[in-house]
């Protein structure tokens, strides 16, 4: 199993190290920034999103699906927990499978948010194995023990243990628990672009390389499906205003 991120060097670390140097972080936005910073903090008068995100704006739509679903809950993922959110909103499912039937099962959309650390778990293979992010975050492979140089719960794998018993039963009832599993489907799966951001200009600084050309790179090889929010904690709480009841997906109390 991989262990929780320990990773002093995390995304809201750097995020919150950046605010404090520019004076920010402990007066308070609207009191240190000028009416103009606080406008193009906001996204400016004309509202949309800023250009780091693919087409330039964020996607909402979802919550549509969210809206109309019967039964709906949205899984917190701060870090990265083995996947742990990805496996509870699998279980929220399977709950209703089993307690009221398929057909509550299919009117049951869990809605998974990556944010903090876990945005890790936005990312794909080819990230993974490239800039190392297993070594990076201190995630560990649970097939290999090793440091993983692939998403350890994007997709099903061919190599992973068989599963056993109950498990090995619902996962012929609902798939596997994966993110591509999930969002096929789905659910919604979110990431925080506040996070992936500070990420991206960590990468961007090891490997020297234009922060502009790895964005462009981080955001083609998302897991796909998986939808960016300006930040974690908007996605959550835009989550429950369509209706989501909440959990926070961490083995911490």
């Amino acid at each position: 199993m991989t262990p929780p991120v320990t990773d002093a060097s995390s995304p809201r670390r750097d995020f919150l190290t950046q605010l404090a140097a520019a004076g920010l972080a402990t007066a308070g936005l609207t009191g240190c920034a000028s009416a103009a910073g606080a406008a193009s903090f906001a996204g400016g008068s004309g509202g949309g999103a800023p250009a780091n995100v693919p087409g330039g704006r964020f996607d909402d739509s979802w919550t549509a699906k969210v809206r109309a679903a019967r039964h709906k809950a949205v899984f917190d993922g701060p870090e990265v927990q083995d996947g742990l959110p990805v496996f509870q909103a699998w279980l929220f499912r399977q709950g209703y499978r089993e307690a009221l039937g398929a057909e509550e099962a299919r009117a049951a959309v869990p809605v998974v948010v990556v944010r903090h650390a876990g945005t890790v778990l936005a990312m794909d293979d080819a990230l993974w194995a490239k800039y190392k992010l297993g070594e990076m975050r201190k995630v560990n492979d649970p097939v290999t023990g090793k440091p993983a140089e692939r998403n350890p719960i994007a997709r099903p794998r061919a190599d992973a243990p068989k599963p056993e018993g109950d498990v090995a039963r619902i996962t012929a009832e609902n798939g596997e628990p994966t993110i591509v599993s999930l969002i096929e489907s789905g659910a919604v799966v979110l990431a925080c672009n506040l996070a992936l951001n500070q990420m991206i200009n960590g990468i961007a600084r090891r490997s020297n390389q234009k922060v502009e050309d790895v964005r462009a790179e981080v955001h083609a090889g998302l897991v796909p499906g998986v939808i960016l929010q300006p930040s974690g904690v908007y996605a959550v709480l835009r989550a429950q205003e369509a209706g989501a009841v909440y959990l926070r997906s961490t083995n911490v109390a």
